[in-house]
């Protein structure tokens, strides 16, 4: 019972900081730091080409409203 309560104590905590916190705070560097670690290595055009193919060719969804009565 006492081990139990000691690991929610350390655990939760944990998980509560890195979900609202940490998570943000390091998507917020890691993501356009390797899109920049792309565009070195790709060169300007060819990641130009490759960013605009990709926001291109998003399918467009139709939602439908499927309630039967």
């Amino acid at each position: 019972m006492l081990q139990r309560f000691i690991g929610y104590v350390l655990f939760v905590p944990f998980i509560i900081f890195y979900s609202y916190v940490l998570g943000p705070v390091l998507k917020a560097f890691l993501v356009p730091g390797g899109l920049a670690i792309l565009f070195f290595i790709l060169g300007p055009e060819a990641f130009l080409f490759h960013w605009r193919n990709a926001r291109n060719d998003q399918p467009v969804v139709a939602v439908t409203n499927n309630i039967s009565g």
